[in-house]
């Protein structure tokens, strides 16, 4: 498995995570359908950043378009961007 798929899934687990599993690994790797869609709330985005912040060591700026956040995949491109490396193992 490649180490953006591995990336992939962990913060998909993450979504799941936030969400108390509203949004399932599997829903929040969908494509098409933005993470609000699929039922993740405002304060489920909070949990989110505040876990992607913590395990990755990123920081997102809520001040700046944060667009990429509708997405695991946009998310998960927003951190190689910032310099993450995939886990080793999910």
């Amino acid at each position: 498995m490649s180490k953006h798929q591995l990336l992939m899934e962990r913060t998909a687990k993450l979504v799941a995570t936030a969400s108390e599993g509203v949004v399932s690994e599997a829903k929040a790797l969908q494509s098409g359908v933005t993470l609000t869609e699929q039922g993740l709330t405002s304060l489920a985005y909070l949990r989110l950043i505040d876990s992607v912040e913590t395990e990755f060591g990123v920081y997102i700026d809520l001040e700046e378009d944060t667009g990429f956040l509708q997405s695991v995949e946009g998310l998960v491109n927003y951190m190689v961007e910032q310099g993450v490396s995939a886990p080793s193992e999910a």
